[in-house]
């Protein structure tokens, strides 16, 4: 196994590692970036085991998100197996299958050992066409060709055939989010579709219409949270927040009388995660008392505590998402957050880090968002958000916990205009589509906006309610 880092910024702390396919080194993936992360392609899997070098290269990250495409996510599956500490967040397989050569659940082995047993320079062209599903996507791969030998990809072909079969997972699912593209002409899609649902590998399998070669910026974009820009938009809406954000008020008055009701005890000590402008901090303490109370944000301002009595409050800027790794077990009565989770990477893991944390009875309670979430703006851009619906995020309640409450509603909020409905975004901080967007996708928002039949603008909110208890 080989590596490569692209532009390491020493500085960062977040990386993406990409698991590449059979055949690549890191020029296809040249062009990659993401701001606040450093990307990082693994490819060449003649050798299974990982190497020091790459241990050591990557134990400096407070995050790790991994991304694996077609003969790579087997790869990344023993990797993500055999690294059960590393600060793992996102897990996102793209075309391909824990079982690279398998006649119902990765590519049929006739298949397979005619690929090896023609593999020439014409063929390997063939493959790549075939791979990029269309000529124009071709050529613009062809800029970045990898630079390897046919003895080496017959070499790298013949490791993947003998490899010994994953290991059962102790824990399932293993992958947060499986893409399944439709137009993949190198792994059939009805075997990759077989695979992730009867296995069980995978939260979230989602359909596209992609060839193999899928575009990777795409989909950084829309599976990654650029977390640095979410702290600057935040802070950047400090002074506008409290008077905007009617909807996210609402929903934390409702998460703490639900929490109300199914917690029989006071808390001792108590983390929320998202305490914003301290809106929501005011609101909890005021409902459930909690004596201490810790408080986690990417930016925090100064006067968060002003005018709470009877809780002592530590506020802490870091990014709970990671940062919950350091906490003891078993160390918290109650974790609280509301309208925060949905900017995380990896929804599941950070559930199972909760589960950790809390202590013995202690419980969590945490709102999020779902997928009809701000439609009317995605739809105006033909973007499809990814927010977990209500049952996805059932399935990823851990299994040492017992759900006391899952339920979701829908708010709309209605503006005189389009104009007016993207200010209130801006003045609540919030970003619907994560990424960055230009003037011209405003105008495109605009102009496509879905209006009601009295002229008015609407914004649908989509909450969803998870309160659980550890055994």
């Amino acid at each position: 196994m080989k590596f490569h880092i692209f532009r390491e910024n020493p500085t960062i702390r977040r990386a993406i590692i990409l698991f590449a396919g059979w055949g690549m080194d890191e020029k296809p993936f040249s062009r990659l970036s993401f701001k606040g992360y450093n990307i990082i392609s693994v490819y060449d899997y003649r050798q299974a085991q990982s190497t020091e070098a790459f241990h050591k290269a990557i134990k400096r990250y407070d995050e790790i998100v991994i991304i694996a495409w077609s003969f790579g996510v087997p790869a990344a599956t023993r990797f993500i197996m055999e690294n059960p500490l590393l600060p793992i967040t996102a897990r996102i397989a793209v075309n391909g299958t824990t079982h690279p050569v398998d006649d119902l659940y990765g590519i049929p082995e006739t298949i397979f050992n005619a690929t090896l047993e023609g593999l020439s320079e014409n063929s390997l062209s063939k493959f790549y066409l075939r791979m990029c599903g269309s000529r124009s996507s071709y050529l613009e791969f062809a800029k970045d060709l990898p630079e390897r030998t046919i003895a080496d990809l017959r070499e790298e072909l013949s490791a993947i055939a003998n490899e010994e079969n994953i290991p059962e997972p102790q824990a399932r699912p293993v992958w947060d989010t499986a893409i399944v593209g439709l137009a993949d002409r190198i792994i059939p899609p009805s075997n990759q579709l077989r695979a992730w649902r009867e296995n069980g590998e995978a939260f979230e399998t989602i359909e596209t219409d992609c060839a193999h070669l899928p575009d990777f910026n795409t989909i950084i974009n829309r599976f990654i949270t650029e977390k640095g820009r979410v702290a600057e938009k935040f802070s950047q809406a400090a002074t506008t927040y409290d008077n905007n954000a009617v909807i996210q008020r609402e929903i934390a008055e409702n998460l703490c009388y639900l929490a109300s009701s199914a917690i029989s005890r006071q808390p001792i000590n108590a983390l929320e995660i998202g305490c914003g402008t301290g809106m929501t901090t005011h609101i909890l303490t005021e409902t459930l008392r909690p004596h201490n109370l810790t408080v986690w944000d990417l930016y925090i301002p100064d006067n968060i505590g002003d005018n709470i009595s009877g809780t002592k409050i530590t506020a802490e800027e870091n990014d709970a998402e990671t940062a919950i790794r350091n906490l003891p077990s078993d160390s918290v009565d109650l974790i609280f957050s509301a309208s925060t989770v949905q900017w995380f990477n990896s929804l599941s893991t950070f559930l199972k880090q909760c589960s950790r944390v809390l202590s013995a009875k202690g419980t969590a309670v945490i709102s999020t968002f779902g997928p009809k979430t701000m439609h009317e703006i995605s739809d105006s851009l033909s973007f499809s958000t990814h927010y977990p619906s209500l049952e996805d995020i059932r399935r990823m309640i851990p299994g040492e916990c017992t759900a006391l409450h899952i339920s979701e509603e829908l708010r709309t909020l209605t503006f005189p205009t389009p104009m007016e409905a993207l200010r209130h975004v801006k003045l609540t901080g919030v970003n619907a589509l994560g990424g960055s967007h230009s003037g011209r996708d405003t105008l495109r928002v605009i102009r496509n906006y879905p209006l009601l039949p009295t002229g008015e603008a609407p914004i649908t909110y989509h909450p969803i309610y998870i309160i659980f208890q550890k055994s």
